[in-house]
């Protein structure tokens, strides 16, 4: 593992590293009244080895041995990979199972898969989810934790969603199947306080809310550091950017001039990366693309320079008002559910099984109350999940084209163990779908191949409370060296009982998102750098890194790493994003772009990754797995 030089006593103790309240689970020392029932001990198919020097920290409640890719999911995909699973093991146990569908990835795409089976398509199949971590959701899950006395629900990764204004929005049907709320509730800002703004999320406030007056640019001179705020309201005043960068980065951020007359644009802006549109197009100074790169990467995958155009304008990066003049608005504000859309993954479980989130069908109970574990896998549903569940092996039983059946073969917590079903949509990730898929097409195979990956790293820091940002004037910002580049507090929703509290003077959580990108290195070598960083970097080490960023950033503020953390949640992500290069949405030189390839059906197996909308969302993932079914209806 990677590891940071050894700090000396006094700074461990001036950094707070010498207290153990970010590595215990410290549930038994706070919870009070009807918590307990709330948040509980892991269900027993979460008790399954884990590496503490790595994972660390996992918070308390159902999510709490399961907070991004932990070491033991980790390794299991690992063996994967390196072949250990190529033959089937003679002592793998045939359950005697068969199933209409069979659902490998139980992320929002499996999900969405598998309620769109059962309510619109044929009620009564029977359906098995496989999912290979210890609870639902994919990157859609939270972190919980308890802090003075005070629940406060975090997102692991998947995080902001829009309600859907028109009826032909891709998400308004969803939003009514699921049964979920038109408006929500936030807790209200005191009046009597500095008149703050507020992110309603973690993902737009890195590139739209930073214009907001409360967000702040940490710029570094000659070893001191200071904050500036509303840089963008006082036209880059006051920033070290020379000036011919803040004329291009104003450009950039508010022109509208039109630079494409042709009527394919989407085909256009997808022959060319980010960076070119940006500097060739636009005409605008590097500076503007080294000013993307952290943004684009932490939303897309990557920076600038491998991205394809095409990819930021869908996301509403800057440089691209020309082709949204007349557009209509399909979605209100961005918005945030407390454990980001880890909600949506619930109310898709609590739509397949009334019994699988205990209450009732309300968003109250949704966000807030225990998953019944024992409800999910049991014989009389008519979709089943599996948890803890690594399918390894997925193939037709003799000819694909004339087979009857595919034979699905998994490592499980009691073991391999095979089942069968008569159709599989593959709804898990690329990066393991190659491998898994035995008998894969070439075709497929090689269209895989140009699907890269890149890691994605979230820390949730539970504070106990967030006076030094008060001070400051701050809810966000933005800084351009050290951990990461970015990181904010939201403005809370309330949901039933769970009403966190709005107070600087009370704890709350403070979210980083981290992306990993290096400018100029092949697209593929930067994913495995990145993964390379990500994965060889002790718990303890970044707990280090955050800390010490945190004491740069605030300290001016009254910041005191001892008083005021609480908890630190890493959740790593290896593959966190593809990163759709230039010719992925529509191919090039008259080929099929890598996703249309991988779209077809084979045989019995479709294919539902969410990444095969080029720009991830939940809401794409949906659409991608209701597609994979109505393919599979044909054979079935």
């Amino acid at each position: 593992m990677k590891n940071q030089k050894p700090l000396g006593k006094k700074q461990c103790q001036l950094l707070g590293m010498n207290s153990d309240i970010t590595r215990r689970d410290f549930l038994n020392a706070t919870l009070i009244g009807t918590g307990s029932m709330l948040i509980g001990m892991p269900a027993p198919c979460q008790l399954r080895a884990r590496s503490p020097e790595w994972d660390g920290y996992g918070g308390v409640g159902d999510y709490s041995l399961s907070n991004g890719n932990t070491w033991e999911v980790l390794s299991v995909g690992h063996d994967l990979r390196d072949g250990r699973y190529d033959h089937v093991s003679p002592e793998a146990r045939d359950t005697g199972e068969v199933y209409d569908v069979a659902i490998v990835g139980g992320g929002i795409s499996g999900l969405g898969a598998a309620l769109h089976l059962v309510k619109k398509q044929r009620p009564g199949l029977k359906c098995l989810i496989l999912e290979n971590h210890p609870i639902f959701g994919g990157e859609a899950k939270q972190n919980e934790f308890i802090v003075n006395g005070q629940r406060l629900i975090g997102p692991q990764g998947s995080n902001n969603f829009n309600f859907p204004q028109r009826p032909e929005s891709p998400n308004y049907e969803i939003f009514h199947q699921l049964g979920m709320p038109e408006q929500f509730e936030h807790q209200e800002w005191n009046p009597a306080l500095k008149p703050l703004q507020f992110a309603r999320d973690d993902y737009s406030a890195q590139f739209r809310a930073d214009a907001m007056p409360s967000f702040g640019f940490f710029f570094e001179k000659e070893g001191k550091g200071q904050w500036v705020t509303d840089v963008w309201g006082h036209n880059l005043e006051g920033t070290p950017f020379s000036t011919t960068l803040r004329r291009d980065l104003l450009t950039w951020k508010t022109t509208t001039k039109k630079y494409y007359d042709g009527t394919d644009a989407d085909r256009w802006l997808d022959t060319m990366s980010y960076k070119d549109y940006i500097e060739k197009v636009m005409g605008l100074d590097p500076g503007v693309t080294s000013y993307a790169d952290p943004v684009l990467a932490a939303a897309i995958g990557l920076g600038c320079d491998a991205c394809s155009a095409y990819s930021a304008q869908q996301i509403s990066m800057p440089g691209f008002a020309f082709m949204r003049a007349n557009a209509k608005p399909w979605h209100s504000v961005t918005n945030s559910f407390p454990g980001g859309n880890s909600v949506i993954a619930r109310y898709f479980i609590k739509n397949l099984n009334p019994e699988a989130i205990y209450g009732e069908h309300t968003f109250g109970d949704i966000v807030n109350n225990r998953v019944n574990f024992d409800s999910l896998d049991r014989a009389t549903n008519s979709v089943r999940v599996r948890l803890a569940t690594t399918a390894v092996r997925v193939e037709h039983e003799g000819v694909p084209a004339s087979s009857q059946y595919v034979s699905i073969t998994y490592q499980g917590p009691t073991g391999i163990s095979r089942v069968k079903a008569k159709a599989v949509v593959m709804s898990g990730g690329s990066w393991t779908t190659r491998h898994v898929v035995r008998d894969l097409p070439e075709d497929h195979r090689l269209a895989y191949g140009k699907f890269y990956r890149s890691p994605m790293l979230v820390a949730n820091v539970a504070l106990t409370n967030w006076r030094f940002m008060y001070n400051l004037g701050l809810t966000g910002g933005r800084w351009f060296s050290g951990f990461g580049f970015f990181c904010n507090i939201r403005q809370p929703m309330i949901a039933g009982a769970y009403r966190p509290p709005f107070d600087p003077d009370m704890p709350t959580i403070l979210t980083f998102y981290v992306p990993f990108y290096y400018p100029g290195k092949p697209i593929r070598e930067q994913g495995i750098q990145g993964r390379t960083e990500l994965l060889s970097t002790s718990y303890a080490d970044y707990e280090q890194q955050i800390r010490e960023q945190m004491l740069k950033l605030f300290s001016h503020g009254g910041f005191d790493p001892r008083r005021d953390i609480a908890g630190i949640i890493l959740n790593r992500w290896g593959h966190a994003y593809l990163d759709p290069q230039p010719g992925f949405y529509f191919g090039r030189e008259g080929r099929p772009s890598p996703r249309e390839v991988v779209r077809k059906r084979f045989s019995r197996i479709a294919f539902a990754h969410s990444e095969l909308m080029g720009h991830q969302n939940w809401s794409g993932a949906v659409l991608e797995g209701r597609r994979a079914i109505d393919e599979i209806m044909e054979v079935i």
